[in-house]
């Protein structure tokens, strides 16, 4: 009996306050979202329809211009901050400015569809939380351009939420008055709550683990069953979110560029491996350089460390202090400045390369203009014919590179026997050697077939002999070899002349390089053999290698693939 007036008291108090508060709180909300809602409108429309559609009306506004009108009117508009997004688009749907502004050349939208036909669009985004506007700019009758925004309701979302909050208090207020009324007659009823009370805080401890006893199905067995789920739920969540936030610390770990965060007092917050490569201990000296940008928001540096070009950017967060942090994206464009560099100075190499036998011409030109001996003219036409031959050949051969680089196939492949090569060109190059009483040796294995461009592979043997028998002093002794085994053949080039200095060495397959700049000059050498026969080689998917001493000699070995795969 007891238990049963029990019931009906937390019945009468429960149904009476939970009728009230819900039915209250319903029309409350309603109301209030209601009214927000078109508020929000109102205010939106007005600010459309008294300035923007007005500015935008000009059929011959340029892109750049409405652009311009788009950012003003953001800048300048009360409402801006709540305007999450707007376009403007010329009558086929083309996007002509944006705010903020995207790299789009079509929006895909109903809404703008529908205002290109002449309707205005009012439309609210349960999902994305937003309201969506789509108006039509006229001009005379025709629709010329559409405007189309998305406005946040966040805050009327919030703000129904905090009227939730406060009318879910007044529901717990007078749950738990209707409560403390029926605990007057029977203390019992309090027991399993204060045991679920002291469950909850255990859990909002931390103690997830805590075991909640559902020991009936009454309201209270419910909401401690609603607790059980929840603790639950929260440890998934919490297992979720930490391996989220390791998957993160992963992928920050990982990456090419490095990363470097701070906070507003300057300390170090998070770095990955890459940024600790880069700058190799000296965050000090990163840090320095980059002080002096703190109010410079996103922004971007060259930063250049122990042979690293970095190209830095930086961005801004909040950080727990509620100041101003910095991230530092370091991304390696190391290659890019070596690039940079080369093509400079190739441009400066060419340049320098025509512009001496250019001004050779322009010289005896204009002297053969005040000579009337005929052996002088002979001589001087002979030097110009000389200098238009070596531009000549200068051009040839940076044709002959520029196809090379671009990846064009002009070999033509075909069985080549590279012992009966070799000696043909010996005994073409002998005749030179002999002017210098240099001895020219070949040493060859017989028989050596190879899949390659006999023409082209000529043109490197030729290359290559031909230096040595330029650079080797008179007297001197140049050996031509050649060694095969199952999958490569190896041609050697080996002189006892002078010999390369070694820091000279890992430059001399570059454009225009010359050991002796002047000695090169003076023999006719353009400074593109080498780096001609190096490209020849590479496309035959073989390798050049040289080994020198100074005064010793120098030796190129020329390693081909048998079977060619290229």
């Amino acid at each position: 009996m007891t238990r049963s007036i029990e019931s009906r008291l937390i019945l009468v108090f429960g149904l009476l306050i939970l009728m009230v508060m819900f039915i209250s709180s319903f029309f409350i909300i309603d109301r209030t979202k209601n009214y927000f809602y078109e508020d929000v409108q109102k205010k939106i429309e007005f600010m459309v329809s008294s300035s923007l559609i007005r500015l935008l009306e000009d059929k011959n506004l340029t892109q750049e211009r409405i652009q311009t009108i788009v950012d003003q009117s953001m800048k300048e508009s009360q409402y801006g901050f709540m305007i999450q997004k707007l376009i403007v688009t010329d009558s086929r749907g083309k996007v002509m400015a944006s705010f903020p502004r995207m790299d789009l050349d079509f929006f895909p939208s109903d809404e703008i569809l529908t205002s290109l036909a002449g309707y205005k669009v009012v439309k609210q985004e349960t999902e994305s939380r937003t309201i969506i506007f789509a108006f039509p700019i006229k001009s005379g009758r025709s629709v010329e351009r559409s405007l189309y925004l998305e406005v946040s309701v966040q805050n009327i979302l919030a703000t129904v939420t905090d009227i939730k909050n406060i009318l879910l208090m007044s529901y717990i207020v007078a749950i738990v008055f209707s409560l403390f009324i029926g605990l007057l007659f029977a203390k019992t009823l309090s027991n399993p709550l204060r045991k679920l009370t002291r469950q909850a805080l255990e859990m909002a401890n931390g103690n997830l683990e805590v075991n909640i006893e559902v020991s009936n199905q009454d309201e209270i067995g419910k909401l401690a069953s609603a607790f059980k789920v929840m603790a639950t739920n929260v440890k998934k969540y919490i297992s979720e979110l930490e391996f989220e936030k390791q998957k993160l610390e992963r992928i920050l770990q990982n990456m090419s560029d490095g990363i470097l965060a701070v906070n507003s007092k300057n300390e170090i917050i998070h770095i990955n491996e890459s940024a600790e490569k880069f700058l190799k201990g000296n965050i000090e000296g990163f840090l320095e350089f980059v002080r002096g940008d703190n109010d410079c928001g996103d922004m971007k540096k060259i930063y250049e460390v122990d042979g690293w070009t970095l190209e830095v950017n930086t961005a801004t967060f909040v950080d727990s202090y509620h100041g101003t942090g910095r991230i530092f994206i370091l991304h390696d464009i190391t290659q890019q400045a070596k690039l940079d560099r080369m093509r400079k100075q190739f441009v400066a190499d060419v340049s320098h390369e025509l512009r001496t036998p250019i001004t050779t011409i322009k010289t005896y030109s204009e002297t053969l203009l005040d000579v009337d001996d005929k052996a002088v003219k002979r001589e001087f036409l002979s030097v110009i014919i000389k200098e238009c031959d070596r531009m000549t050949r200068l051009i040839s051969d940076l044709l002959y590179l520029s196809r090379l680089d671009s990846g064009e196939n002009i070999l033509k492949i075909e069985e080549v026997n590279v012992s009966e090569l070799i000696r043909f060109v010996c005994e073409k190059m002998r005749i030179h050697a002999k002017k210098k009483n240099q001895k020219l040796l070949c040493s060859a294995e017989e028989n050596v077939v190879i899949e390659a461009d006999r023409d082209r592979l000529e043109q490197v043997l030729i290359n290559l002999i031909n230096n040595a028998v330029v650079y080797v002093q008179e007297g001197g002794q140049i050996e031509v070899g050649l060694e095969k085994d199952e999958k490569h053949v190896r041609i050697t080039v080996k002189d006892n002349g002078p010999g390369i200095p070694e820091d000279d060495l890992p430059r001399i397959f570059e454009r225009f390089y010359r050991v002796d700049k002047a000695r090169s000059r003076s023999l006719g050498g353009s400074g593109l053999g080498l780096s001609i026969a190096d490209e020849i080689v590479k496309a035959h998917g073989g390798k050049i290698q040289v080994e020198s001493r100074v005064g010793v000699g120098t030796k190129f070995t020329v390693i081909l693939p048998v079977k060619n795969t290229v």
